[in-house]
């Protein structure tokens, strides 16, 4: 027996379920913007409007108000908005678009319960109000009240019932979230001042500006790319090294960001790029993809995976380009950590029990106002006296950045760690060393600062029977740490 059965939706639930289908608050509000931006160009292609489309969002603890000089819509494009959701006519616009499946209206229901559109398409028009509800699949459309007229053309939308409290310090309606969210997404429109946007409070107005970056840039050759084989379809990136090792590539449609980072993408083996290294920061314009409803992902058809091969390659290329950067930004980590575990030793040495232990050139307790040696916990320091061996021969009274080196060992992969030539040599070919990249700055400052402390108990010891046992402790130490981490 064959049979059909239509489909019925819960319209208001499917709404909602629509309107919420963002990242998160942040990203839902920014919709509204993005509206903006799209009758903003229209109506600059048609040789109207504004040069600057502004927006301004005023944050309250029971409202947020969103008011854009963009041409807002009449009766007729609210109508048509609201009997073609998932299908909008933008497609047919004409120019560049960001949205495309006419669900931005309805983004509100991730924020509050309510959102009220003071809309005026043009200076002859009249203003309109519309009203949608969280719980209703039906807009109500009426004259504004007392108060309520645009004087230009623009909209307003006051979004009430939040669900969060914008005034907050923290949150994901927080004037900081929200800047850092606006800024990060609409990074192309501020940069080139097509966009102004700006965040009141009851307390502060601050203007949302591009990410600001003082990095050195590479990859210049790949800033305008095809796909294999498909002259039309046309990609741009632009890429920086990012020594901070939290750099990020994010892929954009129509200069708004749809993938944060393309990490996201773990499917489609990108781990063992240099683009998500953390070394690369970045953007990748396409505008041949197709993003999914809320822009939180694109389809994923052949031209995605085709531009993901493509970003592969593009990677090799960085990794060699950026060989120079990266062995800078290499050393200056290590000088870094090797300072602070420096610092953390002569604390350490500085206290009562350490004070009879001699210390090699360049390492030095900590000093009173009167310079002189003492004890952290107030004590006076104790004159250490000389055990009678001397690695370096005497006191050369190196810079303390010296004490600490690097070295390769000959290839001795077993020992973290000696004195050599009066300077604490660590081994860059030690499995823990190795793994330091994978743990907490602290555990890898500890690490080193254990073995300063080693080298310099081992130092002491004028028997040189030492060395051993405390490798053994070294490596016992090590293991707690890496377990305290995990």
């Amino acid at each position: 027996m064959e049979k059909i059965v239509d489909v019925e939706i819960n319209k208001p639930n499917a709404l909602i379920t629509l309107g919420s289908m963002y990242r998160s608050a942040a990203d839902a509000i920014k919709e509204y913007v993005s509206n903006a931006l799209d009758e903003w160009a229209i109506a600059r292609s048609e040789g109207r409007g504004e040069e600057q489309c502004r927006v301004v969002f005023t944050l309250e603890k029971k409202s947020i108000t969103i008011d854009y000089n963009a041409p807002g819509m009449d009766a007729e494009g609210f109508e048509n908005a609201l009997r073609h959701v998932v299908d909008s006519a933008k497609r047919d616009a004409g120019v560049p678009q960001i949205g495309r499946l006419g669900i931005g209206l309805w983004a509100f229901n991730q924020v509050g319960t309510k959102a009220t559109f003071l809309s005026k398409r043009s200076a002859e028009s009249p203003t309109l109000k519309v009203i949608l509800s969280r719980d209703s699949a039906e807009a109500q459309i009426a004259d504004p009240g007392p108060g309520e007229e645009r004087s230009k053309p623009g909209m307003t939308i006051a979004i009430t019932g939040l669900f969060q409290d914008p005034t907050r310090r923290y949150g994901p309606l927080a004037q900081a979230r929200l800047k850092h969210v606006l800024s990060d997404r609409f990074d192309v429109y501020l940069r080139t001042g097509q966009l102004k946007i700006t965040i009141k409070t009851a307390k502060a107005e601050s203007e949302v500006t591009p990410v600001q970056l003082d990095l050195p840039e590479i990859g210049a050759k790949f800033q305008e790319m095809h796909l294999p084989g498909e002259s039309d379809k046309v990609f741009r990136t632009r890429f920086w090294f990012d020594p901070s090792g939290q750099g990020r590539v994010a892929m954009r449609h129509t200069g708004v960001v749809i993938i944060e980072d393309i990490r996201e993408l773990y499917e489609y083996e990108m781990k063992g790029s240099i683009l998500v290294s953390g070394l690369i920061k970045g953007f990748v314009d396409a505008e041949f993809l197709s993003p999914l409803p809320a822009r939180a992902q694109f389809f994923e058809d052949e031209s995605l995976t085709k531009l993901l091969d493509s970003l592969q390659d593009i990677g090799v290329e960085l990794d060699k380009e950026i060989t120079g950067f990266r062995d800078e930004a290499d050393n200056a980590r290590v000088q870094a950590l090797f300072g602070r575990a420096t610092r953390l030793a002569r604390e350490i040495f500085s206290q009562e029990e350490f004070l009879d232990l001699e210390l090699i050139d360049g390492l030095r307790r900590v000093s009173n106002s009167n310079g002189e040696a003492h004890a952290v916990n107030g004590d006076s320091a104790k004159k250490p006296e000389t055990n009678g061996h001397r690695e370096n021969g005497g006191h050369s009274r190196r810079a303390a950045r010296d004490i600490i080196r690097r070295s390769d060992f000959g290839g001795d992969v077993r020992h973290r760690s000696r004195l050599n030539d009066g300077a604490i040599e660590i081994n860059i070919n030690n499995p823990d060393f190795l793994a330091l990249s994978r743990v907490p700055r602290s555990h890898q400052v500890a690490y080193v600062a254990m073995l300063l402390g080693k080298e310099i108990i081992a130092y002491n010891d004028s028997s040189r029977g030492s060395d051993e046992a405390l490798e053994r402790m070294a490596a016992y130490g090590t293991r707690v740490l890496s377990k305290v981490w995990k």
